[in-house]
């Protein structure tokens, strides 16, 4: 009896398995192999649109920075070709977007203050402080918005360079934007890349040599300044 049930849990055990595969069959109680392949279904799904500041060997950057020319100190606004600039995006940090098929349709890259358009440049104690979006007296003067501070940042994306950094993939439908300056209510967010729909729909790629001009108003503190920007990438 002992033998008889051992025998039969194994057959049963068998079968079942056979069954769930669907690959086996019984004629005339034999056991028949139906096939001796397996189809196999693999699925790879759509990333997501993403923008990074990455070094040369395309490492994320852990704290991204533009470094502005110093100014000395001047009774004057030093604004235009007496400017304060710098450069967004460099060799070791480009600004990179990643769109590995999750944009079809394109998608722009914008820049904008962290902390929104109330941000204004700021030295380590906060005591002293001059705008980033005044446009009064071309960037010199407090106008109408909340704050008592002038001062102005351009942004110049179409001096900068594209470059594709995947295989196959070129800089077709990549635009950069034109000259522009934060205006506080107007332009708190400035476009520096459109990717039309005749775009790749998986790219990815860096940008390099933005403009940045900042006008300083006239008596201005003697100290250092900083201000925080946000990148972000949005599908069209």
């Amino acid at each position: 009896m002992k033998r008889v049930h051992v025998s039969w849990n194994l057959a049963k055990k068998a079968v079942a398995f056979v069954v769930g595969l669907g690959a086996l069959g019984i004629v005339g109680g034999t056991l028949v192999f139906a096939a001796s392949t397996s189809d196999f279904s693999q699925t790879i799904n759509a990333g997501t649109l993403a923008t990074d500041i990455r070094s040369n060997s395309t490492t994320s950057v852990s704290s991204p920075s533009v470094s502005m020319t110093a100014k000395t100190f001047s009774f004057n606004c030093q604004s235009g070709g007496s400017a304060s600039t710098g450069t967004f995006g460099t060799s070791s940090q480009r600004v990179y977007v990643d769109n590995p098929d999750a944009a079809d349709n394109g998608w722009t890259l914008t820049l904008a203050a962290t902390n929104g358009a109330t941000s204004t440049w700021a030295n380590g104690g906060a005591t002293q402080k001059f705008d980033f979006n005044d446009s009064s007296g071309s960037g010199c003067t407090d106008g109408a918005d909340a704050d008592a501070f002038g001062g102005q940042l351009t942004v110049d994306p179409s001096v900068g360079t594209t470059t594709a950094d995947y295989s196959g993939s070129s800089t077709t439908g990549i635009s950069l934007g034109s000259s522009a300056s934060y205006v506080q209510g107007a332009t708190d967010s400035v476009t520096l890349v459109t990717a039309s729909s005749g775009s790749a729909d998986v790219w990815r790629g860096y940008f390099t040599g933005i403009s940045m001009s900042q006008s300083i108003p006239a008596e201005q503190a003697a100290d250092t300044y900083t201000i925080n920007l946000t990148l972000t990438a949005t599908a069209q």
